[in-house]
This record gives C-alpha cells, structure tokens and sequence, in this order.
C-alpha cells in the first residue's frame, strides 16, 4: 500500500514546516544555541532545543521511541514558551498547535528575548509562581494529556479491545491490544471535526461534525499490507449497524488479510484458495463441528471446556450434543478424552444454505415417520442424524440435520421405518447474505465462494455484466462514481457506455480465524485501502469474561461481561 495524496499533503505540510522551523531557527540564535541550523533537520532539531532548554541529554534518546517522541516534542515546546516569556496557557496553546504562527512572530518580535533556559531552578524561581492556581494546574493537565494521548492515538498506536470471537484462537475475547498506525502509514483523521479520543458516540450523541471532510492523506509506512497480515480497518458496510457514517467513523474490526491486491481467492468447501494454491492455514484455525457424545458417557462442562480446553465459542444443542469452534488439536484431544458418537464439519452444501429459521439451528431435512414408528439409536447413528427436533407431538415429523446421502430415497429407503425424508434448503444463509447479494449471477454462501479477483490501484479490468454486481460497490461508493448503472448488459459510467475501469485504490480480503464464526469479507466485500487502520502488534492485557460471544448469527444477544480470571499467559504476546 503506497502512501495516497501524498503530494497533497506535501503542498499543505512544507510550508507549515518552513515557517515553523525558520522561526524556531531564529528562535536559537536569539539564544545564542549552537548548531542553531538544526532547527531544519527533523528529530535532530530536538537536540539544540533540549540544550536551550537544559532537558537531561538523554532525552534525545527518548525522541527516537514512538508515544515517548510526543511527549518530549510537547515538553520542549512549553518550555521553548517559557524561556521567551511566554507564560500564559493561551499562548501556550498557540505554541502547540500553531507553531507556524508563534515561532515566526516571536521569532521577529524585538521585545520578545531569551530569558533563560526553563527548566533551570534559578529561572524556575524567578519566573514561575511556586504554585499555579488550581485552575491554571487542571487547564495545563488536561492540555498536556489531551494533546499528547490524541497524537499519540492519531498517528502512533491505538489500544483496543477485542469484542467478539471471530480471531480465535489468535486474538480472544478480552484481549487489549496495541495497534500500530506506522506499519502501514498514518492516515490523517478524514473528519477532523471531533471530540478527541473517542470514536463515534459520546453519551448516545454523535461525536464528531461532518461540517469538514477532508480528502483521504496517508503518510508513508515501514511496510505495505502483506498476505495473511492480522489487520485493524473500518469495515466498509456493517449489517448490523447500517448507520451512514465517514470513512474513518465506521466501526472498527480486525481480521486476517488473506488477499492483497492482484490475487484471484476462491473458497471450496470452506478452504480457502489464493492463486491456485491452498491458502496459509493461522496457527489455531478455527472451524466449527457438530459432536454428539455416546449415551450414558461424560458430556464436558462449560468449566472444562473453558478453563481446561481453552474452549470458548461453543453452543450445546441438546443433553448429548454441542456444536464448538475447535482448531484440529483441539478436536483430536476431544475425540480422545471423551466418548464421541459422531463428529460433523458445519460446511455448507454446494449453493445456497441449510434450513435456519433461527439463525441459531440448522436442519437439512424433514423426516415422516411411517405410523406408530419411531428410529432407534443405531438407526439414528447410521442416518447420521447430530440431532432433531419434532414437527408434531406424535414426532411422525422430524426436523433433522443428517448424513446428506441419506437425503436420496435410495438410502433412506435402507430404514424400513421412514415414510420419507424431504430435503430442506435455503438460498441464503440465515446468519447474513454473503456479498454480492445477487444469487442468479453468485449463488455463493460461506463455504462455496468464487473465484474473484482483488482489483490494484491504476489497473484496468473489464466490466461487463457478469462481473457488474462485485465491481459496482468498489467503483460507485468507495471510488465515488454515484452515475454507474447497468443498462441491460452493458455497464454505463457518466451516462457513457465502459467495457472497461481504471481503479483508484488497492483492495483487499479481510477473514477471521474462526472462519464458521466471522463476519467478514464474505458478506461486506472487499475492503479499500482508505479503509485500513493499523497492525496489531501485541496483546497488552488480557482478561477472560463468563462467557464468549454466543454466536455471530444472534446480534441482539450481548457476551457477559462477567469477569472469570487475567490470562497471566497472554500478556504481551505478539499478534501473528
């Protein structure tokens, strides 16, 4: 990822730098500072500054280390205030955020002279009162941790919290992360009208104005997005809160890059595939299984399966029956420490979905019981039925989810007890519709996507009709063409008919590591680069709640926020 306007931001950023560091230069020569010349030259200038200042030299060793920088650079323009005089916490405020401004004009000010070096006790002693009043302490407290926790936030790291369970068992629930804004660039705020340090909502009120939006500036990064990068970005449409909001306003989420521009990704029965080859597999990959244990045999608790099997995101479905999102040690220590009757991968069928009136619940069939029938274990075991739910009290009808090949009256036929078993399907999934929401032309689900392509920044790629619906988002909303329209086959961009389009910016594949368990790419698309936050570098604590979020396909039911314990083993545990 390339920095974007960069030269914009160029023609803004020179200008403010010239001015302010041609009065800081001045500034030094009235100080009689040597090296006065490095008021020019970034970080370096901090080290005349710190000598005018008489700051301990090993500041400057401080000035290299990302968060403790802003607060040496906020120091030293206070105290810079201070040795020419200026004491009153407005001008001072002027000095942080308009130093463009103040420098020059004390710089040129006859009256304005060096009267000292700030932090020096003789000057401390004759310029500045013993005690300030107590509003002058709070007003200079909160300025100072303001301005340096906002920086810090904007274009540094940024805490946050891990809420659901769709990046187990790389990121779990509970888990405070630093993410990093330099990886991959700092992008500047797109509303900058807004109440600091918060992201959306304050108190239920919107915090932020749209009254100025500025064009999307990134600065450049030590590295651009990699496949299989864990990533923190805006998501681009989120289906359960459809709130229209600017770019850098969206919810934030974080999952796993599995596609950068110029790869082609396709999804076969839930593995995943990038340019022909099967994709990398994150230590701990997730996958969701049915587990029926024998009868009369120990079923796990929820205690054992949170505190000794690192078990969380799991449902019990009936007394013998669970379904859990397991990694495959996971499910082979399961198979070997318990009785297990049968074991099913929730994948979905070739198109569309099982039956899911619920969203919770999954059924692939009705069986009708001949009468007065009922299926014994062993004819419940060889149908491969997980599990079943009555359709009458005299359960002559079933709901079931069931060995697929027992769906053909060729099998089914094998239980003399059955009168019939009709399939059960839905063409879309009951938990989200997957993008694009166009089944004639993409009758993908989950499990079955693709093939597609992610477009690069500055290439060109057909359009067409079959492709129209994937591209559209991309090219109307996020690259702003509101004119594009399909007019019977042929696609239209201001009002002219195209075969072809340039795109502006890079896109990527954004998928959780609990893949049965993630709202992801799969049902909101792609996601542009303006849309990227950082990288997530560490977990910085970690603390496990009562309960894991319960299932993604149940948005109105919220995780208990009852504290269970510290993950001791979690802490500063780097992000892969």
């Amino acid at each position: 990822m390339t920095p974007t306007n960069f030269t914009t931001f160029l023609m803004f950023y020179i200008p403010l730098y010239v001015l302010s560091h041609t009065g800081l230069f001045f500034l030094f020569k009235k100080a009689n500072v040597k090296q006065a010349w490095l008021a020019f030259v970034p970080i370096a200038c901090y080290w005349p500054w710190i000598q005018l200042s008489q700051r301990p030299k090993t500041w400057m060793i401080w000035a290299f280390i990302p968060a403790a920088d802003v607060v040496i650079w906020f120091s030293l323009v206070i105290d810079l205030m201070e040795s020419f005089g200026k004491f009153k916490f407005g001008e001072q405020v002027l000095g942080v955020l308009c130093p463009f401004y103040m420098y020059p004009k004390m710089a040129y000010d006859a009256k304005v002279t060096y009267l000292g070096a700030a932090r020096n006790a003789d000057f401390r002693k004759k310029y500045i009162p013993s005690k300030k009043g107590t509003v002058r302490e709070w007003s200079d407290a909160l300025f100072f941790a303001i301005v340096i926790a906002y920086m810090v936030r904007m274009f540094q790291l940024e805490p946050y919290k891990i809420p659901t369970s769709s990046m187990e068992d790389s990121m779990m629930v509970g888990d405070f992360l630093f993410v990093s804004k330099m990886n991959y660039g700092p992008r500047f705020p797109i509303t900058p009208v807004a109440f600091p340090l918060v992201h959306q909502d304050l108190f239920g009120a919107q915090a932020y104005s749209e009254a100025i939006q500025l064009p999307y500036m990134r600065l450049p990064g030590f590295q651009s997005v990699k496949r299989n990068d864990p990533i923190v970005f805006n998501v681009p449409w989120d289906q359960y809160d459809q709130t229209s909001r600017p770019v850098d306003k969206m919810q934030n989420y974080v999952k796993r890059c599995v596609g950068i521009p110029g790869d082609t990704l396709q999804i076969v029965d839930g593995v995943l595939w990038v340019n022909g080859h099967k994709a990398f597999q994150a230590p701990g990959l997730l996958h969701n299984y049915y587990i029926s244990f024998k009868p009369l045999s120990t079923v796990p608790s929820y205690e054992t399966l949170t505190k000794e099997y690192d078990v969380y995101d799991f449902v019990q479905l009936n007394e013998r029956t669970f379904r859990m999102a397991l990694c495959e040690a996971d499910l082979n220590r399961i198979k070997t420490d318990f009785q297990v009757d049968l074991v099913r991968a929730q994948t979905n069928p070739k198109q569309g979905s099982y039956y899911s009136p619920d969203g919770m619940v999954e059924f692939n069939g009705i069986i009708k019981m001949k009468e007065g029938q009922k299926l014994n274990y062993e004819e419940t075991k060889k149908l491969g039925i997980v599990y079943s739910e009555p359709l009458s009290a005299d359960l002559k009808y079933l709901h079931v989810l069931m060995d697929d090949n027992y769906l053909n009256p060729l099998k089914y036929a094998e239980i003399p007890k059955i009168d019939s078993i009709k399939p059960k399907f839905q063409k879309t999934s009951a938990m989200s519709q997957v993008f694009p929401a166009n089944d004639a032309i993409y009758p993908w689900n989950k499990d079955q996507y693709g093939p597609f392509y992610l477009p690069k920044a500055g290439q060109s790629i057909s359009i067409d009709q079959r492709n129209y619906y994937f591209y559209e988002r991309a090219i109307r909303i996020y690259e702003n063409n509101p004119s594009l329209e399909l007019r019977g086959s042929t696609p239209y961009l201001n009002g002219q008919p195209i075969s072809q389009y340039t795109f502006q910016m890079d896109y990527y594949w954004m998928m959780g590591d609990n893949r049965d368990n993630s709202l992801d790419s799969r049902f909101w698309g792609y996601v542009p680069e303006n849309h990227i936050v950082g990288k997530p570098l560490f977990v910085l604590f970690s603390i496990q709640y009562k309960r894991a979020q319960p299932d993604p396909s149940m948005p109105n039911m919220r995780q208990e926020d009852q504290f269970v314990k510290v993950r001791w083993n979690r802490l500063f545990r780097p992000i892969n």
